[in-house]
């Protein structure tokens, strides 16, 4: 079955409470978000149902490109795909539009309370079906229309909630039920406050690392969710973030040389400033996913920035080395490490243009390119990497500087970026090769195309004209 392309936003309780229209949940009121998650999840003909006529396009709504925003006062036509149905008085994670994006039947998605809960702050929906609520999301066949039209006539508000009701007493084949998600339903601006905080609290990755997860998220949330309410756009907020590494760098090149301050000063004060760095690094991805500000460009952006800021700090951590122990030996390995970074770093944008097609660094693939996860080699590095993520080297600095031992961490930064280098050079020289074997097979395939006989493709021709006459003939 073709997937649904048609969605129905219901702005069932936001009819009699029309001020809610403008209330903002993460920087975006209500059916604005809706439509751009929608637009998003690939569905490009969104209808607004809102029979009292409050609602008014505003903002990115007009904007879209592709995708065609209505609002309308009667339910429209169903096309023979079916329609996702979306109550707008709600804020629902995104993974419960997914579920009903493939499915072939009426399709109720259920969760319950406890899905994305944050501390108090409990899932809410609008129909208790057993030990689960409906979310607010579903999907039905254009078969359901004619049924909703006439629950809907008698009440605009929540008709759509009693013919689920009804239908789920005599169908349970309809319930679906999430594996998570939060969903809140929307009653007064309490509610977008609990729902903004679920929302914020669904931006955690479990690809975290130790220090992300426990440390820097509980930091970098709060400020996020402040920053949704303001012009600031992602990529904005990357180069500002850049500014913490530019400070640290600064602060452990001439803190003690220009300024006089003592070198534990200037090396606790560097390792404060490179931890906030990578602390509010995450704001920029946090408000693009909040906000729907996802770009090719700020992808490329946060990698790059990220890599130069890491550099920065690498110089700065060097001098300082030097300057507390008088070894110059500690300058060229900063020469080194410099050196070696940045080999690895043009080895992993070669791959991200050439093979993943993307900015973001995690789409790099570590181990064999020949082989599914990079084989055995891949598994071990990838398990290695949350071990040596960014967050947990940042703060692992951090703490140095407050002992006064960033010059073990230039050590560190030296035999990192050798290793670095190395691997990546030995997958990149596999890559070329392997794109290089890619290329000739394309190339024999054609020249063996070319090459064929003509008799044998006349031959060809006409046995495959003669097939199909024996199939479609007498």
């Amino acid at each position: 079955m073709t997937e649904p392309t048609c969605a129905i936003l219901q702005t069932g309780g936001l009819q009699s409470s029309p001020d809610l229209f403008q209330a903002r949940c993460g920087g975006l009121d209500l059916v604005e978000r809706h439509v751009l998650g929608l637009h998003y999840a690939g569905i490009h003909q969104i209808y607004i149902y809102d029979p009292k006529g409050h609602w008014k396009p505003i903002g990115r709504v007009l904007q879209l490109e592709g995708t065609t925003v209505q609002a309308v006062r009667e339910l429209p036509e169903f096309p023979s795909t079916g329609v996702i149905w979306l109550r707008a008085d709600a804020v629902v994670h995104k993974q419960l539009i997914g579920l009903v994006k493939s499915a072939e039947k009426a399709t109720v998605v259920c969760g319950r309370p406890g899905h994305g809960a944050k501390g108090g702050t409990s899932s809410d929906g609008f129909l208790d079906v057993g030990d689960e609520q409906w979310t607010g999301v579903a999907f039905f066949p254009a078969a359901v229309r004619a049924e909703l039209v006439k629950s809907l006539g008698n009440d605009s508000e929540s008709g759509d909630i009693q013919t689920i009701h009804a239908r789920l007493d005599k169908e349970k084949t309809w319930k679906k039920s999430s594996e998570g998600g939060f969903f809140r339903k929307i009653r007064d601006r309490r509610d977008v406050r609990d729902a903004e905080r679920l929302l914020f609290h669904s931006l955690r990755k479990p690809q975290d690392g130790l220090i992300a997860r426990t440390f820097n998220r509980p930091l970098s949330l709060p400020v996020s969710r402040l920053l949704a309410h303001t012009h600031l756009t992602p990529n904005q907020l990357t180069v500002l973030n850049a500014g913490f590494a530019v400070a640290a760098a600064l602060v452990l090149f001439l803190g003690h040389p220009v300024f006089g301050w003592g070198l534990w000063l200037s090396g606790a004060l560097g390792g404060l400033l490179i931890q906030a760095c990578s602390v509010y690094d995450g704001c920029d991805g946090e408000i693009a996913r909040v906000k729907f500000q996802y770009s090719h460009l700020g992808d490329w952006l946060d990698t790059i920035f990220d890599d130069i800021c890491n550099c920065l700090f690498f110089a700065g951590v060097a001098a300082w080395s030097y300057q507390y122990t008088g070894h110059t030996y500690f300058i060229w390995m900063g020469l080194a490490a410099f050196v070696g970074q940045w080999i690895a770093n043009v080895v992993m944008y070669y791959y991200l243009i050439k093979v993943a097609g993307t900015g973001n660094n995690q789409d790099y693939q570590l181990g064999s390119p020949d082989k599914p996860g990079g084989g055995l080699v891949g598994r071990i590095l990838n398990k290695l990497k949350y071990l040596t993520k960014r967050d947990f080297h940042l703060f692992t600095f951090m703490i140095l500087g407050f002992a006064g031992l960033l010059w073990v961490g230039a050590y560190f930064i030296f035999v990192s970026a050798m290793i670095a280098a190395t691997i990546l050079s030995i997958q990149h020289v596999q890559l070329l090769l392997r794109l290089r074997r890619e290329k000739h097979q394309k190339q024999a395939a054609g020249e063996k195309r070319d090459t064929k006989p003509p008799s044998d493709r006349r031959d060809t021709k006409q046995l495959s004209g003669e097939k199909r006459e024996g199939k479609h003939g007498g």
